[in-house]
C-alpha cells in the first residue's frame, strides 16, 4: 500500500501537470501543436507513455491528431479509424474509459498506428478516456504504462487524471470549433455583402449598364462629383455625355443650383460669345436690353459645354480667361463679374491630334483636361445592348400608352450590330421597329437591317478610316472591330476604296458563294450585323443588290497636302453585264426608261441592268411618272 506521503507527492504532481496543461492549452490557436504539447507534458511529469489524443472528424471517423512516442515515418497521421475498430473506437462508441492491463493479451489491440513492436520485450498497459464537450464524446485520449514487472492492477487514479485532461481538452476542441465555425460564416457573410456591393457605385438615372468598363465609369463619376474639378467627358456621338455631365452635377453639392448645357457646335462664335457671356444694352444692333450669359446664369451651378472641340481659335483665347480667372466682361460693357461655375466638357474629337495640328490651343487644353473621363462606345459594351434596348421598349411603351416587348432573336441582332451611333442609334433603331411590329412584340422582321434600310457598315467603315461623317468624329480606336467588314487598305489612285463599297457589291460572286440562288447578291447587313443566306436578319429571301453609293474616300490625317486636295474618284455603279449601249450620263429618267425597254418593262431585271433595288425602281417611276407598258 502506498504511504500517506506518497499519495500527497502524487496528488500534488497531478495537481502541477493540470496546471501546466491548462496553460498548454491556452497559450496557441494551432490545436494539434498544442495537442502535442499536452502529451510531451503528461510523459515528462507523471512517466506516461506514447499518448495519442484522436478527434472525431465531421464525416464520423476518427482521426489521429495528435501524437507522442511514435516513429516519426509512422503512417498514423493519415489513417481513420472506425467507431467500432479496436479499442479507441470502443471508447469513442461507448463514451466509458477503457483500461487494457497488458496489450500484448488484448484481442481488440491492432496496432495500427505502429510504435508498439516492443511487446514482447516488456508489459505495456493501455488508459483510454473519452474526449467530450456539451455531453457529447467528440474524440479519444489515451497513453501507455511501460513497466518491466507487469502491470500494477491501480488504474483509477490515472483514469480520474486523465479525465480530468480530456475535460480540458474537450473544451478547449469545442471553442476551436466555435470560433472556426464563426469565421467561416464570417467569411461567408462578407463576401455575400462584398457580392451584393460590388458595384460600390449606386444607380444613376437613365444611365443602364452592367458592363465593367461602364460600372468603372460610374465609379470614378460618383468619384469626381463631390468636387470642384473640371472634368472632360470624351467618347464618340452617341455614347451619352451629356447623360454623364447631368448625373455628376446631380451628384454634386450643386444639385440645387442650375445646370446649364451649351452646344458650342451649333452657335456661330459672335452669337456663342454674346451667350456665353452676355451682352449690354445697345452693345451691337438689336441689342434692346442686358442680357446675362450663361456664365453667369449658371453661377453657384455647373456649366456644360459640349462639343467644345468645335470652337474657333479666337474664342479659346477669350474662353481660357474664365476659365483661370473666373471672371469676365459682357460684350459691349466694362465691369468685370466674378462668377463660381464648376466646369464639365465633352467633345467627340482627338484633342491630343486637333492640339498637335494646331486647331486646339495647348493652354486651354490643359486647362480643361484636369479629369477625365471616356465613355466607351456601344460595340465595346456589348453586355449592356440587350439591357438597353429592353430599356428603350419599355419606354416607347410607356410614352406611347401600350405593352411592347422585344424576343430574343431580335435581340441577337441587335448585338451584332457595329452601332456607330451607339446608344442614341440604338434607341432610334428601337424606336423605328416599334413602329412596325404587330402584336406589341418586335420581331427580326421589324429591324431595319431585315427590310434592307440601315447603312451603318458602311458609315463604320468611313469612321474606322479617319473621317468624319455627317458630324460623327473619326473613331478613336482606328481600327474596325467588327469581324465582318474587312480592314481599309491604302486607297490606290484613280479606285474607288475598297471599304466604301458594301461586302456584296464588291464582290458578285459572293452571293454564289453564301448559297444565294442564281448568283443574286445579299444586301449589305445593317451594322454588320451578319445579316446573308441564314435569315439571321428576318430575310428569308435574297435581296436584289442594293446601289448604295459610296461615299467619297476619306483622306489620312497626316497625308499630303496634295493628296488632300485631289479630288475623290466616283465608282461606276454598272453590274458587270450593264450593255455598252447604256446612256451613262444623263439624267436618271432616260437611264430608266432605256433599262425599262430593254427588260421588257419587268422592274426586277431593270433593277439589276441599273444596280438598283426593286424598290428604289419602282419609286422612281412614280416619281417620274413614267407610265407602265402592259403587254
Amino acid at each position: 500500500m502506498p504511504s500517506a506521503a506518497q499519495s500527497v507527492s502524487s496528488s500534488s504532481l497531478e495537481l502541477l501537470t493540470i496546471y501546466e496543461v491548462s496553460k498548454i492549452l491556452g497559450s496557441s490557436l494551432d490545436l494539434e501543436q498544442t495537442l502535442r504539447e499536452v502529451l510531451r507534458a503528461l510523459s515528462y511529469q507523471l512517466q506516461m507513455h506514447r499518448g495519442r489524443v484522436y478527434i472525431q472528424g465531421e464525416d464520423g471517423a476518427l482521426r489521429l491528431v495528435a501524437a507522442q512516442g511514435l516513429p516519426k515515418d509512422s503512417p498514423a497521421q493519415a489513417i481513420d479509424y472506425n467507431q467500432d475498430e479496436g479499442i479507441s473506437g470502443r471508447i469513442l462508441k461507448t463514451g466509458m474509459p477503457a483500461v487494457v492491463p497488458n496489450l500484448a493479451e488484448e484481442p481488440l489491440f491492432n496496432n495500427r498506428s505502429g510504435g508498439r513492436d516492443d511487446l514482447d520485450e516488456q508489459v505495456a498497459s493501455l488508459v483510454g478516456v473519452p474526449i467530450k464537450a456539451a455531453g457529447a464524446v467528440i474524440g479519444v485520449l489515451t497513453i501507455d504504462r511501460i513497466s518491466d514487472d507487469g502491470p500494477s492492477g491501480h488504474f483509477g487514479s490515472d483514469v480520474r487524471f486523465l479525465t480530468m485532461v480530456a475535460n480540458l481538452i474537450g473544451q478547449t476542441v469545442r471553442l476551436h470549433r466555435t470560433v472556426a465555425e464563426e469565421r467561416r460564416f464570417m467569411m461567408r457573410e462578407t463576401f455575400r455583402v462584398q457580392k451584393e456591393l460590388r458595384p460600390v457605385v449606386a444607380p444613376v438615372n437613365d444611365v443602364v449598364c452592367t458592363s465593367p468598363n461602364m460600372v468603372d465609369v460610374l465609379a470614378q463619376l460618383h468619384r469626381v462629383a463631390p468636387f470642384k474639378s473640371t472634368v472632360l467627358i470624351r467618347g464618340e456621338s452617341g455614347t451619352g455625355k451629356e447623360l454623364i455631365a447631368r448625373a455628376i452635377h446631380n451628384l454634386s453639392p450643386r444639385k440645387d443650383a442650375p445646370f446649364i448645357r451649351v452646344n458650342c457646335a451649333a452657335l456661330p462664335e459672335s452669337l456663342l460669345e454674346s451667350e456665353l457671356f452676355g451682352h449690354e444694352k445697345g452693345s451691337f444692333t438689336g441689342a434692346q436690353k442686358d442680357h446675362k450669359g450663361r456664365f453667369e446664369l449658371a453661377s453657384g451651378g455647373t456649366l456644360f459645354l459640349d462639343e467644345i472641340g468645335d470652337i474657333s481659335s479666337n474664342f479659346q483665347a477669350k474662353l481660357l480667361r474664365v476659365l483661370q480667372e473666373q471672371e469676365f466682361e459682357r460684350v459691349g460693357g466694362s465691369k468685370t463679374i466674378k462668377t463660381d461655375v464648376r466646369l464639365i466638357c465633352a467633345t467627340n474629337l482627338n484633342l491630343e491630334e486637333a492640339v498637335g495640328h494646331g486647331k486646339f490651343r495647348a493652354d486651354l487644353y490643359f486647362r480643361i483636361n484636369v479629369v477625365t473621363i471616356h465613355l466607351p462606345p456601344l460595340r465595346e459594351r456589348r453586355g449592356d445592348i440587350a439591357m438597353l434596348a429592353k430599356h428603350f421598349v419599355t419606354k416607347f411603351g410607356r410614352d406611347n400608352g401600350m405593352n411592347l416587348d422585344i424576343d430574343h432573336d431580335a435581340l441577337e441582332v441587335l448585338n451584332r450590330c457595329t452601332w456607330p451611333g451607339n446608344v442614341r442609334e440604338l434607341e432610334n433603331c428601337i424606336e423605328r421597329a416599334a413602329t412596325q411590329c404587330r402584336n406589341g412584340t418586335i420581331r427580326v422582321p421589324d429591324l431595319s437591317c431585315s427590310m434592307n434600310l440601315c447603312n451603318s457598315s458602311v458609315l463604320f467603315q468611313y469612321r474606322t478610316m479617319g473621317a468624319a461623317v455627317g458630324g460623327l468624329a473619326p473613331s478613336m480606336s482606328g481600327t474596325a472591330t467588327n469581324p465582318s467588314v474587312p480592314p481599309p487598305g491604302n486607297p490606290v489612285p484613280g479606285r474607288p476604296h475598297p471599304s466604301a463599297i458594301p461586302p456584296a457589291m464588291a464582290n458578285p460572286a459572293n452571293g454564289a458563294a453564301n448559297g444565294a440562288p442564281n448568283g443574286a447578291q445579299w444586301p449589305a447587313c445593317a451594322s454588320g450585323c451578319g445579316a446573308g443566306p441564314l435569315p439571321v436578319c428576318g430575310a428569308s429571301k435574297p435581296l436584289p443588290p442594293s446601289a448604295i453609293s459610296p461615299l467619297p474616300t476619306p483622306q489620312p490625317a497626316m497625308s499630303a497636302p496634295a493628296a488632300l486636295s485631289a479630288p475623290a474618284p466616283q465608282p461606276t455603279a454598272a453590274g458587270p453585264d450593264l450593255p455598252l449601249d447604256e446612256p451613262e450620263s444623263g439624267p436618271l429618267r432616260d437611264r430608266l426608261v432605256w433599262a425599262m425597254e430593254r427588260t421588257g418593262w419587268v422592274q426586277a431585271k431593270a433593277a439589276r441592268l441599273l444596280g438598283m433595288t426593286t424598290r428604289q425602281v419602282s419609286y422612281a417611276l412614280r416619281k417620274y411618272n413614267i407610265e407602265i407598258k402592259r403587254f
